[in-house]
């Protein structure tokens, strides 16, 4: 039996040991930690109880107890000991020499294995230099990139590519820049980016000044293109209702009226078509305030801007009685071309221009505009300044109505209001028919009064053909055969001037109104009066004062004229009813019809008296011898000069009245003279 079978079969029997009432138990099938758990209680209980002797003694004789039984144990197994012994030793001595090689391979492997470690080390070094240069290199490059990205912004700011420039700067800003930034260069940048995109704003900002004036010198030639177009049209639709039959009673309708726009439909080109102007510069100023997020700011300054050059346009003195009307002209075209722009970009544009913005705009022009007008009218007394005003503000007014009518086609209404412009030049209208009316008063009490009173007497053709070009007069080829030239007339100056006149006033009249087929019915009755008031009071009023003459020739030609006036007010009223507007239907009738009738016979009723006047004069004259007894066969020679003054005044001052007159006018004298020599 070997020593580990000795070991193995080594067991403690469970002892107990009893010591004045303190009993201990050894249990030898507990392992040594549950030993050693064991007796550190004990051995303190055996100290606190002061039994330590007793305790040493029982622990002797548990050892001599336990020496015999191994003594016992081996001398029964001393044979299987000793070969147990020898196995040992032999197994001890090749643990020896395994422990050697054990020994020498362990300081082999610890040789390889601090080589393992320092080459580890190295690597570990190597490796950490490389990440360190790899990452030293991808800082290089993204800087690089980054460098890059700013040179190629710093290009596209050199072409003039804002929205490029500001779209890398972004992606510098927001993207690049993060992932360097710990560095100190990439904080510099970042600090340069909001610099870059001030200048950026800046040169957009600047281009956007330049095309701002470029706009307010184009504005004035869009104005004056779209005016001048305007007044074609209106001459080449006056022209073809007055050359076409069957449009000539379409003459009073207005350009822009649905018959004008119906008639001339696809004949009219586009007055957008004519605008070529490069809002580019706009629209990127736009597009560039809003990226930067400054789209408020950039409205503020636009509408500064475009105020401000409102306010340049009217800023220029307009004093038009004093020759400055090329100016008005002038400033009318640059309103018409700054609105035609306002509008097309506050329709191309979102959320840029609001309606309010543009209507106050309008507003400040519009009251500049009517200021000018009124200031400058104020105490005029040319009607043809008045005339020249209105044609103005009405191709103004009717410019503006045709751009409304293209716009509205496309779906882009022009909400510009006209309704104060055209309030102004019905005032207008109202003040030049007062000036006009004044003005052939004073022409008509000039022509009436300084009218000699005796036949016309034209040298030519030419003459001939004046006076028949404003009268009924009709001299057939007989007559003129007969007599020639200079030909005599049966009227006298007035008549033939004032026709022209009446005419002239009317067409003046009509001058004005045209344009205004709203009011036409008033302007229609205005003209009536007025030329009732023209030939009543003052032709007819001036004839009837000459009436007071006692030259029979005067009041004889007074008669003569009077009777051509009042054969003549019907042409008056077709004149009146041809050019009056076209909605209005019936016959004119004019007072100075009757009056002139009325006149006549106080002219005939004023001959009778001067001839008679001469009659008594002549009977007072004469003197009789009542109380002779001779019969005188032959008349008197008063009664002979009386019967040549009857036939002088019939065959010289009476020679033009119609026959019925004379014939009157004998009657008259005769039975005048019979009642007078009655009461001799």
């Amino acid at each position: 039996m070997g020593a580990d079978d000795i070991a193995k079969n080594i067991s403690w029997n469970d002892t107990t040991i009893k010591t004045s009432g303190l009993e201990l138990t050894f249990s030898g099938a507990l392992d040594d930690t549950e030993n050693l758990e064991q007796i550190g209680p004990v051995i303190k209980q055996i100290i606190e109880t002061g039994k330590q002797e007793s305790v040493l003694d029982q622990l002797d004789s548990l050892i001599r107890k336990k020496d015999g039984e191994i003594e016992r144990m081996c001398n029964a197994h001393y044979l299987e000991f000793v070969h147990a012994v020898d196995q040992l030793l032999k197994v001890r001595q090749d643990s020896i020499g395994l422990k050697t090689k054990i020994t020498g391979v362990n300081q082999e492997l610890q040789d390889t294995g601090k080589l393992v470690t320092e080459r580890r080390r190295e690597w570990m070094e190597a490796r950490k230099v490389q990440q360190n240069v790899d990452e030293a290199i991808l800082a290089v490059q993204t800087s690089l990139m980054v460098l890059e990205l700013v040179n190629k912004a710093d290009a596209q700011l050199e072409q003039h590519k804002y929205f490029s420039t500001l779209k890398t700067l972004g992606d510098l800003k927001h993207q690049r820049l993060q992932s360097i930034s710990q560095y100190g260069f990439a904080k510099a940048l970042n600090q340069t980016i909001p610099v870059r995109e001030n200048i950026v704003k800046d040169e957009v900002t600047a281009e956007l000044k330049g095309w701002l004036a470029r706009v307010r010198e184009i504005s004035r030639e869009i104005g004056s293109m779209a005016m001048q177009r305007m007044q074609d049209r209106q001459d080449r639709w006056r022209t073809k209702t007055a050359d076409n039959p069957k449009l000539k009673h379409l003459q009073h309708h207005n350009v822009n009226s649905a018959i004008e726009m119906v008639i001339n439909e696809g004949l009219e080109a586009s007055m957008i078509d004519n605008i070529n102007i490069d809002f580019e510069p706009l629209f990127r100023c736009i597009h560039i305030y809003n990226t930067l997020g400054l789209r408020q700011e950039f409205k503020t300054s636009y509408e500064e801007d475009r105020r401000a050059q409102a306010n340049l346009a009217l800023s220029a003195p307009i004093h038009l009685r004093e020759g400055s009307f090329k100016a008005f002209e002038t400033l009318l075209q640059d309103v018409v071309g700054f609105f035609m722009i306002e509008h097309i970009v506050l329709h191309s544009t979102t959320d840029f221009r609001s309606q309010s913005e543009v209507d106050s705009l309008w507003e400040m022009v519009t009251k500049k505009v009517i200021n000018v007008v009124s200031d400058s009218l104020k105490g005029c007394r040319d009607p043809e300044l008045f005339l020249r005003v209105k044609y103005c503000l009405l191709i103004f007014i009717q410019t503006l109505e045709a751009w409304t009518e293209e716009k509205e086609e496309m779906g882009q209404g022009f909400d510009y209001s006209v309704k104060p412009l055209q309030e102004t030049l019905l005032a207008l209208f109202q003040r030049y028919s007062e000036l006009l009316i004044h003005e052939y008063s004073q022409v008509f009490e000039k022509i009436v009064e300084e009218d000699e009173c005796m036949p016309m007497t034209v040298e030519n053709e030419n003459e001939l053909q004046e006076v028949m070009q404003y009268t009924r007069f009709r001299p057939d080829r007989e007559f003129l055969q007969r007599y020639g030239y200079p030909l005599r007339l049966p009227f006298s100056k007035v008549f033939p001037t004032c026709c022209r006149d009446v005419s002239a006033f009317v067409h003046q009249f009509y001058q004005f109104a045209e344009g205004f087929s709203q009011t036409h019915g008033e302007m229609d009755d205005i003209l009536k009066k007025a030329v009732d008031s023209l030939l009543i009071n003052k032709v007819n009023a001036i004839l009837v004062k000459k009436l007071q003459s006692t030259n029979l020739s005067q009041i004889v030609q007074i008669i003569i004229n009077i009777e051509y006036f009042e054969s003549t007010c019907p042409d008056f009223e077709m004149l009146l009813m041809e050019t009056r507007s076209f909605h209005r239907s019936g016959r004119i009738h004019l007072k100075a019809t009757s009056i002139f009738k009325e006149t006549r016979r106080r002219a005939e009723k004023r001959i009778f008296e001067l001839v008679n006047a001469k009659l008594d004069e002549f009977l007072e004259l004469s003197e009789y011898d009542w109380q002779t007894h001779d019969i005188q066969k032959q008349p008197s020679p008063n009664l002979q000069d009386l019967v040549t003054f009857l036939t002088n005044v019939t065959n010289a001052a009476l020679l033009n009245l119609p026959e019925s007159i004379k014939s009157l006018l004998y009657y008259d004298a005769l039975d005048h003279l019979c009642n007078s020599m009655k009461v001799i």
